[in-house]
């Protein structure tokens, strides 16, 4: 299946590993004082929107310290080097690439869940009071983080439609699709 893009190939490695050192330090910065806040203040948890609020706080810094970390250091060296044999580069390459895209659809689904969350409290305020608790917030939040770490990691078995791998005109590793049932996604 060929790839359907425009990449010329010419961008500075470096440059885009300093943009990501300043966006991964400001990340962890605001989203930790987010967190620290949300905890801070215990009755917050009392809303369905505090709870999906955290769940995409904490999506972001899994994003954020799983793989952009990875990421800077192969931009700076020009290659992957993460691990000594190629066994383990494969396996750290997998492991980002997982969780950019883990990461990335728990953030996707937990704004789906935050839409129908403000739709209810806005429009069908006496649906939002009867069925939108913060234990029904959690629970959904648990099963969106499940279904996808599950399908996801379906890209660590061969033949799964998810491929993980080393994509060397950018420098990083990716999620690719490698089958028409999958490319939907």
């Amino acid at each position: 299946m060929e790839r359907n893009y425009t990449f010329t190939g010419d961008f500075s490695p470096e440059a885009v590993a300093g943009v990501l050192s300043i966006e991964m330090i400001l990340a962890l910065i605001a989203n930790g004082v987010v967190l620290v806040i949300t905890f801070y203040q215990k009755k917050s948890f009392k809303h369905s929107s505090t709870v999906f609020f955290t769940s995409l706080i904490l999506a972001h810094l899994a994003l954020t310290l799983l793989y952009l970390p990875f990421t800077i250091t192969s931009f700076f060296a020009g290659e992957w080097i993460i691990g000594s044999t190629d066994n383990e580069k494969q396996g750290t390459c997998d492991f980002t690439a997982f969780m950019i895209i883990t990461s990335a659809y728990i953030m996707y689904m937990t704004l789906s869940l935050i839409s129908i969350d403000r739709f209810l409290f806005i429009v069908k305020p006496h649906l939002h009071k009867r069925f939108m608790s913060p234990r029904v917030a959690l629970v959904l939040v648990i099963i969106v983080w499940i279904v996808n770490s599950v399908f996801f990691s379906s890209g660590f078995i061969d033949g799964s439609g998810i491929a993980y791998q080393y994509v060397a005109p950018l420098g990083v590793c990716n999620a690719l699709t490698i089958s028409q049932a999958m490319a939907i996604i």
